[in-house]
């Protein structure tokens, strides 16, 4: 009989590499035991693959179904985005799931958040806030008639999903992409998969939720929830964080959209290397004044103080 399986999965590249880094750090530091597997955002992924065994995870090799995913890209964009990948995890060997971004550090165990499995299909971090649905769908999807009100009204951010294997198959995911040519149009195509992953869930048929709409709910003395790095009024201490006001701990601080270099970033680092200055690892892809970057600095560079 074959064992019933737990993990969380993560999509990366040799690119961010440092991101991943502080990603891993945060993760084994406060999951220590729970499976982990690296979806590979693309090829170029050996300096990653290096750190398998320092980090326990595993690979996903699947190249057929990668392409697939690749191939559902192509119906929204001009070129493969590797995002699309996700897709990947409703086929792969976890029976439940956690997918977690990597501009994230973890805080605390994500245990709890499988207990929400046996009522709904997919949980989100966010969902059912207006500010989310600039970055899901076009002011044109309300008067489309393509979705209904409760549908459009969930866009959820895509950073952080719980689900389980075949709520979502991909052939589902691939006849679809091939028939939304009167949705294209509507969709926020600038977050990438975001809108159509959306998509895929809201119409499944199949129950969804988030841990803000849960958190809402009450009565669950074990809830942690998401927080943006674009907050303000974050206190961070001996690599947590807490704001200032009632909401549950912390279960991680995602930088989504808040760690990418900047125009001014880049001239201070061509600034650097002129000036043949050395800098900490990391900093050339990261932003200077990146928010919460005390945080992120404690994860990024924790083993390399000997403390995990």
């Amino acid at each position: 009989m074959t064992s019933f399986r737990r993990g969380v999965y993560f999509l990366s590249d040799d690119r961010i590499m440092d991101l991943t880094i502080a990603f891993l750090n945060s993760f084994r530091l406060h999951n220590p035991d729970v499976s982990l597997c690296l979806i590979p955002c693309n090829d170029e992924v050996d300096r990653i693959r290096a750190l398998r065994s320092e980090y326990d995870f595993a690979v996903y090799e699947d190249a057929d179904v990668l392409g697939r995913c690749d191939e559902i890209s192509l119906c929204f964009h001009d070129h493969v985005l590797g995002q699309y990948r996700k897709l990947a995890m409703w086929e792969a060997g976890f029976d439940e799931f956690l997918y977690i971004d990597v501009d994230t550090v973890i805080l605390d165990s994500v245990d709890f958040v499988f207990k929400y499995l046996a009522d709904y299909d997919f949980v989100t971090s966010h969902s059912n806030m207006r500010s989310l649905r600039k970055h899901v769908w076009k002011h044109t999807i309300r008067k489309s008639g393509l979705l209904t009100r409760e549908q459009i009204s969930y866009s959820t951010n895509t950073g952080f999903i719980a689900s389980r294997k075949s709520a979502l198959p991909l052939d589902r995911a691939c006849e679809l992409s091939g028939r939304v040519d009167s949705l294209k149009s509507h969709m926020v195509l600038h977050c990438v998969e975001q809108p159509y992953l959306n998509y895929l869930i809201v119409t499944s048929g199949k129950r969804f939720t988030s841990l803000r709409v849960l958190e809402k709910q009450g009565g669950d003395p074990e809830m942690r929830t998401e927080r943006w790095a674009g907050e303000p009024l974050g206190i961070t201490r001996n690599g947590n964080i807490r704001f200032l006001d009632r909401r549950p701990p912390v279960l991680l601080l995602h930088w989504a959209g808040k760690w990418q270099p900047t125009a001014l970033d880049r001239r201070l680092q061509r600034m650097v290397r002129f000036l043949g200055m050395k800098i900490e690892a990391g900093r050339s892809s990261m932003r200077y004044f990146m928010p919460y970057k005390k945080l992120w600095n404690h994860y990024r560079f924790l083993r390399d103080r000997g403390e995990s």
